[in-house]
């Protein structure tokens, strides 16, 4: 488990309208005044959705003024994205804030992010780390990887193997490819655990079936090699030709190595397997 932090820091999620749980409460949209807000809500998603961003502004905003964590959430992503407004990495912090005050763990994740980078707020690791905290105390698969990248590189916390371990496992038990690749290296690398090819080799696998890159090159070698797993040519060769057509460098290097040693119909077979994949997220 090597080398710097890239690309987890801004890692944000995005719009998103009500729960199934207060969809159905549109159906009763009279009955009480959060129903209504709940209804008017969803009017701006639905614009959003068609591009409309002017009009998915212009409902949002009076709600987000009046508390609603969702608008406020969503009002920061407007502004973080430059959709409707002129783009304002402050503003966006400013509204998130707002919702990650009132407990929902996708603007917890996003203030993070900003804090992260720095973006509409001064650059902490500490408060990013707080709020991711409460993200993925409140089961936030995305906030419990990146929690687990802050504790493996030592970012606003005491550098912890066994913590980021932890918040591995819980992300990619919830079907998170990132954490999933994670997982798999730490138990390559003995980082916060035993060392396990066959651990190991079962986490690539898992997050090269959803379609992780990476994992693929990692799951075709192990293949290739047999570390881990019998060695099995062609579904060595699906692994790294599904990565090489990607663009991954890595992964064409290593397929025209692995071409060599292989016969017209083992190659043929490959090329048939992974015409065939199709990444299914868990």
């Amino acid at each position: 488990m090597t080398g710097k932090p890239m690309n987890f820091l801004t890692f944000r999620l995005w719009p998103q309208t009500i729960s199934l749980l207060a969809g159905a409460a549109l159906l009763a949209a009279c009955a009480s005044p959060q129903a209504a807000k709940d209804a008017k809500f969803t009017d701006g998603y639905e614009a959003y959705q068609r591009g409309d961003f002017a009009n998915a502004l212009a409902v949002w905003q009076p709600l987000a003024e009046g508390g609603h964590g969702r608008a406020q959430f969503n009002l920061g992503n407007l502004y973080d994205q430059g959709k409707g407004v002129r783009q304002d990495a402050r503003l966006a912090a400013a509204w998130w804030r707002k919702a990650a005050d009132q407990g929902m763990p996708t603007a917890q994740h996003n203030l993070a992010s900003a804090y992260l980078a720095g973006d509409g707020v001064p650059q902490s690791y500490v408060q990013a780390r707080r709020w991711l905290q409460q993200a993925a105390d409140g089961g936030l698969s995305r906030s419990q990887y990146t929690l687990g990248k802050l504790y493996e590189y030592g970012l606003g916390v005491d550098r912890d193997p066994a913590s980021a371990l932890g918040y591995f496992q819980q992300s990619a038990d919830s079907g998170n490819a990132r954490a999933q690749y994670n997982l798999g290296k730490a138990y390559r690398d003995g980082f916060g655990v035993e060392k396990s090819d066959e651990e190991s080799v079962q986490w690539f696998a898992r997050a090269a079936r959803q379609g992780h890159v990476r994992a693929q090159v990692r799951l075709g070698n192990r293949y290739a090699r047999g570390v881990g797993v019998s060695v099995d040519k062609i579904e060595a060769f699906k692994w790294l030709s599904l990565a090489a057509t990607a663009g991954n460098e890595t992964a064409v290097r290593d397929l025209t190595s692995l071409r060599a040693g292989m016969n017209d119909a083992e190659q043929a077979e490959g090329r048939r397997r992974a015409d065939a994949f199709v990444a299914t997220p868990e």
